[in-house]
């Protein structure tokens, strides 16, 4: 199923609409994850790293199940919250857990892992769009290259698109605005993004 990608100029008009909540991450750094291939993104406003902050929360009973009262009416009709909560629950494990076994094991690469999120990308783009997934868990990322990641955000996604939704739609601002952080930081491949990093120690 195609996750569709909605641009930056295209989100400007969704907020200006009341489609979509506005995001301030005018601050943001980059933490070291796993094994020099997985990294994550902070915001100024958020006291843990977008990875460990969303496993947090799928792992949380009391906000999953208020996520899905919420969104009850985006449920599967052959499913429950409480089925879905407890599959949430479950791979947010396996998720984490795959995430290191691929970071550590050096006869695979992440790639393996972390997909195109435009169906129809073919060719190579530098720091392109790429999701994780496992039932309806997502963690995005953009690609430094085939085995090095940066983790942008993360959501419980129960609808089709990634518009469809506010908490979907921020998740393509933060990739719009993370990569834009990189871009403007001379970040242009493998090496100057290592670069980059040893400047902000």
């Amino acid at each position: 199923m195609e996750e569709r990608v909605v641009t930056a100029d295209v989100c400007v008009k969704m907020i200006k609409k009341g489609r979509i909540i506005n995001l301030q991450v005018d601050y943001m750094k980059i933490v070291h994850i796993f094994a020099g291939k997985i990294y994550s993104f902070q915001f100024d406003n958020e006291t843990e790293n977008e990875l460990r902050r969303n496993i947090k929360l799928w792992n949380d009973a009391q906000y999953i199940y208020r996520f899905l009262k919420d969104n009850k009416n985006d449920i599967p009709g052959n499913s429950t919250i409480e089925r879905i909560a407890k599959l949430i629950s479950d791979d947010s494990y396996k998720l984490y857990s795959l995430l290191y076994q691929l970071a550590v094991d050096e006869t695979q690469t992440l790639e393996t892992l972390f997909k195109q999120l435009n169906n129809s990308e073919y060719q190579y783009t530098l720091l392109s769009y790429r999701k994780a997934r496992r039932n309806y868990l997502r963690l995005y990322a953009l690609k430094i290259d085939a085995d090095c990641f940066v983790i942008t955000g993360g959501a419980i996604k129960l609808t089709q698109f990634m518009e469809d939704r506010s908490h979907t739609n921020r998740e393509i601002l933060k990739l719009n605005r993370c990569k834009a952080f990189l871009n403007e930081n001379g970040v242009i491949d493998a090496d100057s993004f290592y670069e980059f990093l040893n400047e902000q120690l």
